[in-house]
């Protein structure tokens, strides 16, 4: 029970708490992992048979870190498309053939409209190539991810299925779509208790059909008793402070503060460059400074909106031989990570640069209204809660293509300083001097 003596007030609260519905609303490194983890091992604990607890996370990554720190094998702890696909081949006995996306003769935006459609249990405009794709999958013997989920829900909707757990825990609820939360009210029977954890300042996958509207759902649905987390262990006060402005211009159901556990001073600026070249060059002195300070591999982090945004500064990093992972191929070497902000979720660096911070690229040029621009929004409240010491944001003049760019206005509404004709080193060694 050692480490039960080191939770805050907040946390305990949530492990001992004998609620049968649960809601925690959890900010951004407020430690809700280990809030899971020590309520499962409390329960445990209490005589809770461990076989009756399923946790279920949003990433592979999530529940591999879940289980590591569990050590309890008896648990069942899966993202939602391995629970169900494990529970669908143990009651058919012919194995199921999950169809590769890039193999399929459908672009991209026409999976991600079947999927949204799946996923929202028909109830949106179905898609003109709908039934064209289905009767390819169907010849082909594949099934996608949501037909694992639609093909378990099926088969728990039915009279005579019963439920083996008295206990569910799930994370990123944000994140969740309509039909995942589906096969959740199906696995709850009348003695299993729920806790549900999220933060929808984190939602950022409405693209994908997720729906953080889901939370409130819950909560009404099961009067489930909410708790919060406001403690953030991670970054500094001053990057808390930048977050928390940009995040309170969202129309948002609960207004939280995020509160940093470290009170330390850091630097948070923006700097502004004539070309993507010119950001390349500086980004890589920027780098070669942090790597001064910061000894440990892979914790420095470039993030950006999209992929081609970072053309550049990867062709630099090449030149200069800076040894990089690039998180999109998983190449194995780990000096500096180059990944999107959605890929970037869930993960923490010493130090974070964000580039391609004009507006029309982030804020995308797509969003023409509020709920789109609230997502953007909670985009760049997530890129920026990556970083526990050093941030910083980049944004050019000139694009690739000679285009002509204005400042995102995420760095106004923020408060970070534009940093103008001053050589970057400067800001660095300023840093070392102020002891940070």
């Amino acid at each position: 029970m050692g480490d039960i003596m080191n939770l805050n007030e907040e946390q305990k609260r949530v492990v001992y708490s004998d609620e049968r519905f649960l809601f925690l609303l959890a900010s951004a490194g407020s430690g809700k992992t280990r809030v899971i983890i020590e309520r499962m091992k409390y329960l445990i604990n209490q005589g809770v048979d461990p076989k009756t607890i399923l946790a279920i996370t949003f990433t592979r990554k999530a529940s591999n870190e879940m289980k590591d720190r569990m050590k309890n094998n008896d648990v069942n702890i899966h993202t939602f498309h391995q629970f169900c696909y494990l529970r669908l081949t143990e009651s058919t006995e012919k194995p199921i053939q999950i169809a590769e996306e890039e193999s399929l003769p459908f672009t991209k935006s026409e999976l991600l409209e079947v999927s949204k459609y799946k996923n929202s249990i028909y109830l949106i405009t179905k898609p003109k190539h709908y039934e064209k794709y289905q009767n390819y999958m169907k010849t082909k013997g594949y099934k996608d991810f949501d037909d694992l989920l639609l093909d378990y829900y099926n088969i728990i909707k039915s009279k005579n299925y019963t439920n083996e757990f008295d206990y569910i825990f799930i994370d990123e609820f944000q994140d969740t779509n309509n039909l995942q939360y589906q096969v959740l009210k199906q696995l709850i029977r009348s003695k299993t208790s729920v806790l549900a954890v999220g933060d929808p300042d984190q939602s950022i996958y409405q693209f994908r059909g997720a729906n953080s509207k889901i939370i409130y759902r819950y909560i009404k649905d099961y009067q489930a008793k909410v708790y919060s987390l406001s403690i953030n262990y991670r970054s500094s006060q001053t990057i808390i402070t930048h977050a928390n402005r940009l995040i309170g211009r969202n129309n948002r159901r609960y207004q939280k503060e995020l509160i940093s556990h470290d009170q330390s001073k850091s630097f948070v600026y923006h700097f502004r460059f004539s070309s993507v070249i010119e950001e390349a060059i500086e980004i890589i002195n920027l780098i070669k400074s942090l790597k001064k300070i910061i000894k440990k591999e892979g914790e420095i982090a470039i993030l950006y909106r999209n992929y081609e945004r970072s053309y550049e500064v990867r062709k630099v990093l090449d030149e200069y031989d800076i040894i990089y992972r690039n998180v999109d191929d998983y190449s194995r070497k780990n000096g500096i990570q180059l990944m999107t902000i959605h890929k970037a979720k869930g993960l923490e660096f010493d130090a974070v640069i964000i580039i391609g911070l004009e507006q029309g690229l982030l804020p995308s040029s797509i969003q023409n209204s509020q709920l789109l621009l609230d997502e953007e929004r909670r985009l760049m409240f997530v890129a920026m809660t990556r970083a526990r010491k050093y941030l910083y944001f980049s944004s050019v003049v000139l694009g690739i293509q000679n285009d002509t760019f204005a400042t995102s206005q995420f760095i106004r509404e923020s408060g970070v300083k534009t940093i103008k004709n001053r050589r970057i080193n400067d800001i660095i060694s300023l840093g070392e001097t102020n002891g940070h």
